[in-house]
């Protein structure tokens, strides 16, 4: 039997300290798997996701102290690494990681207005 995969590399992202790099590959084969490396080493593989033809959202995040990386897909997160302490995020750790809030970015432009719904 024939097995054919391809495995691509969806971001690179540094984290905002500048002294960690997290990479997140995709393996598209039977199955989709989402693969996590942080400073060269590889500490998440997904478990399967169906292989669909649709936008995953899947993103790298690094929190606002640089202290932890994690793994968005749909807007869900799914994984956490802590890479002072080289290990994965308990769940309680995973959601409640301070994020950069949108204000502190410094967005200069203006923002899509919302409709209003009736």
């Amino acid at each position: 039997m024939f097995y054919f995969s391809m495995v691509s590399t969806v971001m690179t992202k540094r984290s905002p300290d500048r002294l960690h790099t997290a990479k997140l590959t995709r393996c598209d084969g039977i199955d989709l798997i989402f693969s996590v490396t942080v400073d060269g080493m590889r500490v998440y593989d997904s478990p399967d996701f169906a292989p669909r033809t649709v936008d995953f959202r899947e993103q790298l995040i690094w929190d606002a102290d640089s202290t932890a990386v994690i793994l968005e897909v749909a807007g869900q997160r799914i994984f956490g690494y802590h890479v002072g302490e080289k290990r994965s995020l308990r769940d309680s750790e995973l959601y409640s990681l301070r994020l950069t809030p949108f204000h502190e970015l410094g967005f200069e432009g203006e923002l899509p207005k919302q409709l209003a719904t009736e």
